[in-house]
């Protein structure tokens, strides 16, 4: 590996906060549901890291469901 291979810390910040900034951004703005999540994210980023697995699987557990029931595809009429 050269140098040219190595990145300076502050471009990684950079782009860990753009990619940050943009899936906020996504979450944000596509509704309330959106709004609950990005905020449960927020609540689940404030554990230590040992909490945060079992209560990410919840929030995704809650969000399939959510999907499952608004998918007019899965419409029983």
């Amino acid at each position: 590996m050269s140098t040219d291979d190595l990145h300076e810390p502050d471009d990684v910040d950079r782009v860990d906060a753009a990619a940050a900034a943009s899936v906020t951004g996504a979450v944000r703005g596509s509704g309330e549901a959106s709004d609950d999540a990005a905020s449960a994210i927020h609540d689940i980023e404030s554990l230590p890291l040992a909490e945060r697995a079992p209560r990410y699987q919840e929030l995704a557990d809650r969000l399939r469901s959510e999907l499952e029931r608004s998918d007019p595809s899965r419409d029983p009429n």
